[in-house]
């Protein structure tokens, strides 16, 4: 019988995206069959997460604080960053795959997964996405309101073309230019597997939204 300690660390890790009873029972077994340095390098790497990491009030991605006391993420607190481009992701780790093409240099906003198209209400992550765009394209001067750019940079699949043309439908009022990432990507792909070539070339390509 599986002591409450062991059994405890199973459920805690199969409450985790992609791991399931399974998985989370033999990565236990395998952590108390381990060495105790191992063990303790994983616990102590987790706690650094919960004291460590915040998520960043503007893009909504996560971010290490640092000793200065920076209260936002390294790209948005970036000034050489082109506010005027704002790319929206489903996951955060999706800007990590865009930022290895070295390609885009404007700013990022994450609006996550979990997103009712069909409420009557808009969630509050799109709602803060409305509000960002609202507010930096009243920042611009008149001449430079034209160049504002929103990108929308969800997943090729079903649920990702739905939720792209969900904000697309609410980011058009604004005024701004709405673009989707062209069909570089393979229908049914997800960002975070997108090798490099195909993503450098779904930028380049990509085309407004009709």
């Amino acid at each position: 019988m599986i002591s409450k300690t062991i059994q405890t660390a199973i459920d805690s890790l199969a409450r985790l995206p992609g791991i399931g009873p399974r998985q989370a029972a033999r990565i236990v077994f395998s952590l108390i069959n381990g060495s105790k340095k191992e063990g303790e390098e994983l616990a102590r790497a987790i706690a650094a997460l919960g004291e460590n990491i915040r998520t960043c009030p503007v893009c909504f991605a996560s971010y290490e604080m640092t000793r200065d006391g920076q209260k936002t993420c390294l790209i948005c607190a970036n000034p050489a960053r082109q506010k005027t481009a704002l790319c929206v992701v489903e996951r955060e780790m999706d800007i990590e795959t865009i930022e290895k093409t070295k390609l885009f240099k404007g700013v990022y906003h994450v609006v996550g997964e979990q997103i009712d198209t069909l409420a009557k209400t808009i969630p509050p992550t799109v709602k803060r996405l409305l509000l960002r765009i609202a507010f930096i394209y009243k920042q611009l001067p008149l001449s430079k309101q034209k160049e504002m750019e929103v990108i929308l940079a969800t997943n090729a699949t079903v649920e990702g073309d739905v939720l792209a043309s969900y904000l697309e439908k609410h980011i058009a009022p604004l005024g701004v230019a709405v673009t989707r990432l062209a069909r570089g990507l393979a229908s049914g792909a997800e960002l975070e597997y997108a090798d490099t070539q195909t993503l450098l070339a779904a930028f380049e390509n990509r085309k407004p939204r009709v």
